[in-house]
């Protein structure tokens, strides 16, 4: 593996931001700062080298749907690197388990060759997002597919896909029982909650048997409330427990403002650590983005009239007729890790407000922190991982150099090189 030095950037330490080189050997970042140079002299002047984006909730629906292969895995890789992202998780939806079997057969097949890491981003496993969900909150996950975890065969069906070895993360909806969250933390997944209505009792139950995450937050219902039985809905019970919690900054999935008041809150009790930003896109190659409608399964989609998002036009309910779901009930996103970032350091360098808690703005070098942490670092922090996220002597050399142009609120982010596993992706 060839060895590199990325000279002339502005460097995102622990610290703060610093003018530094980084060394690059063996995969593994050697120095930062005046340490020898190796290998060759990556041009980074104007440049801010920061932390490389993990993104651990991406769709590839076309991927899910269709004949998956190796090669379609690595057109994605190739695709999420471009925006900066040095490590995905492919999320799922609820559909027939062969099909789902055979795309982690092909996830398998790609992690185990030599171009996951070289080509792209690294993939990482799949994270199981609609099986096990409640029917009453599918939104736009196909519903003739989800296995209630209190159903038979939810536990057959979970040690099939666990068997494949690529499973990591796991949706399971919490107000039946805890049972198959117990067991999918026995099986050394990491067990979230969403497509949910549990109450925040039933969300603490939960906890107690191993639920470590909330997926994407305020998204597929969750049984929000402000009366004081049960501790409110599963929204409470994740504001209150120190559970991770994933957030789609796309400026659709959540108001601004529940966004803003979700990250204070959580940082002024010390668990800043706990904010996972992830896109939730369902097409992460740019090129297949459909103009107009497209269907997964048994629901039917299409592109905002705004373009910027994705609703779900009309589904098949379990009698097999056509229905319109609740206005404005969303169908992923189009979001990128990169523009996940701007839209956080955009937010984190104005004065803003949100419905609970007003903020005044933070200097670009603090918000470059928390906007890195949160599409990094924190991701990191939930898998247990000491050797990623930040940009640091002894850690795995994942780094994306980006530029930065513009005024606070306004900053534009463009991705010119991807560092993964100390590989170099350069970008025109």
């Amino acid at each position: 593996m060839a060895s590199i030095t990325l000279h002339g950037g502005w460097v995102l330490t622990r610290r703060g931001l610093e003018k530094a080189d980084v060394t690059v050997e063996d995969g593994k970042i050697i120095s930062v700062g005046d340490g020898p140079a190796s290998g060759e002299r990556v041009d980074c002047s104007g440049l801010f080298v920061v932390p490389g984006f993990r993104d651990q909730h991406t769709h590839d629906l076309l991927g899910l749907l269709g004949e998956p292969s190796p090669e379609r895995i690595g057109g994605v890789a190739k695709s999420l690197v471009r925006h900066g992202v040095t490590s995905a998780k492919l999320a799922t939806i609820a559909m027939p388990p062969d099909k789902l079997a055979g795309y982690a057969e092909a996830v398998k097949q790609y992690m185990s060759s030599p171009r996951n890491g070289s080509e792209g981003a690294r993939v990482e496993g799949l994270h199981l997002e609609g099986t096990f969900i409640s029917r009453e909150c599918a939104g736009a996950q196909p519903r003739e597919y989800i296995v209630e975890p209190w159903m038979p065969g939810a536990k057959d069906l979970l040690d099939r896909l666990v068997e494949t070895g690529v499973v990591r993360m796991v949706n399971i909806a919490a107000e039946f029982d805890t049972d198959l969250i117990g067991y999918a933390r026995s099986k050394g997944l990491l067990v979230g909650c969403g497509h949910s209505k549990a109450s925040a009792r039933q969300i603490e139950e939960a906890y107690k048997n191993g639920l470590k995450y909330v997926v994407h937050i305020t998204n597929g219902s969750m049984g929000q409330s402000f009366k004081p039985f049960d501790g409110g809905g599963t929204y409470e019970g994740a504001l209150t427990l120190p559970l991770f919690i994933e957030i789609i900054v796309d400026g659709y999935h959540v108001d601004a403002r529940y966004v803003s008041d979700i990250i204070e809150r959580r940082i002024q009790r010390g668990r800043g650590h706990e904010i996972v930003a992830v896109t939730d896109a369902v097409f992460p190659i740019d090129e297949e983005v459909p103009e107009g409608e497209f269907r997964a399964l048994s629901v039917v989609g299409c592109r905002s009239a705004d373009g910027g998002v994705l609703l779900a036009r009309r589904f098949l309910d379990l009698d097999g007729e056509w229905k319109e779901p609740p206005a404005n009930t969303l169908f992923g996103s189009l979001l990128t890790m990169d523009k996940a970032f701007e839209n956080l350091l955009n937010m984190l360098t104005i004065d803003h407000e949100g419905f609970m808690i007003d903020v005044k703005a933070r200097t670009f070098d603090e918000a470059m922190k928390t906007a890195s942490a949160m599409t990094s670092y924190n991701q990191a922090c939930l898998e247990g991982l000491t050797n990623v996220g930040l940009v640091e002597a002894g850690y795995i050399a994942d780094l994306a150099a980006i530029g930065i142009e513009g005024a606070p609120g306004k900053y534009r982010v463009r991705v010119a090189k991807s560092v993964v596993g100390g590989i170099l992706h350069e970008f025109s």
